[in-house]
């Protein structure tokens, strides 16, 4: 059987975008997000997002991430599964209701040119702030805010340079400690450049390192303005090797705005069908 897809980024960090809108058309969603995500063997990807029916929203997402394991949010996911659905529809409809495992978002495209979109986000789901603790990886000494917005972060501030810091070293073992039991967690490096801008690498959970998260940005900026280290109620640049991410944390909601671009089609055979 094959299977149509869409190749879309939200700078860098990218994605298989497949329709079920209309039905199912794969079953087993582990197997194939571990089969087509594969960059050395097969299309290559990050993870596979698929867009379903929603009885509560315009659409509902699910994401699988390149090990298989399901995921309960991605910001940078939600962008490309807006601008996919914002081609599907023939650029009628700018702004649509997504519905992810971590709750509800709201996404409007504010512009489109040449398969590249500037997407802004209202997050409306999960913002919990755990606090400060630390983590000990080979002898050396972490202090990290832990937050879930959905899904978890562990943001560390650091002096050290991001740009050569070990992130797949030090973020794969602070993925797998027994600090974040089964669950895991995502893994952001941060350098403050100002109250408005940071500098992050990042390792996420199931995928290794990223060139950019949106659901890291959002909570870098929460644990940023909860430990006093960026300013409340403000745009905040979070850089990262695909980009600049642009979050701003008010009292009711949060707000994010970053591009995502659709690269090419293609098919691919499956066999679980």
């Amino acid at each position: 059987m094959e299977i149509a897809f869409s190749k879309i980024h939200g700078l860098g960090n990218d994605f298989l975008v497949i329709n079920e809108l209309e039905r199912e058309v794969v079953k087993n969603k582990a197997d194939f997000a571990k089969k087509f995500c594969s960059r050395h063997t097969s299309v290559g990807a990050d993870g596979i997002l698929f867009l379903c029916k929603s009885d509560k929203t315009d659409f509902k997402m699910r994401i699988f991430n390149s090990d298989g394991s399901e995921a309960e949010n991605c910001v940078n996911g939600l962008r490309c599964v807006a601008l996919q659905k914002y081609i599907f529809d023939g650029k009628q409809n700018e702004s649509y209701s997504i519905e992810a495992l971590a709750g509800m978002v709201n996404a409007k495209i504010s512009s489109f040119e040449n398969g590249l979109a500037v997407v802004e986000i209202e997050f409306l789901g999960k913002r919990e702030f755990k606090g400060k603790d630390s983590i000990d990886v080979s002898g050396k000494k972490f202090d990290y805010f832990f937050v879930d917005v959905g899904n978890p972060h562990a943001v560390i501030f650091t002096g050290e340079k991001v740009g050569s810091f070990p992130v797949e070293e030090v973020g794969h073992k602070i993925e797998y400690s027994e600090k974040f039991a089964s669950a895991r967690t995502n893994t952001e490096f941060v350098n403050i450049v100002s109250k408005a801008e940071v500098n992050m690498r990042v390792h996420e959970r199931g995928a290794c390192e990223t060139m950019a998260c949106g659901s890291g940005s959002i909570a870098i900026v929460i644990a940023g303005t909860e430990a006093g280290l960026l300013e409340k109620d403000s745009w905040v640049k979070v850089n990262q090797p695909g980009g600049t991410i642009e979050v701003r944390v008010e009292s009711e909601r949060i707000l994010l705005k970053a591009n995502a671009e659709k690269v090419f089609e293609g098919k691919v055979e499956w066999g679980d069908f």
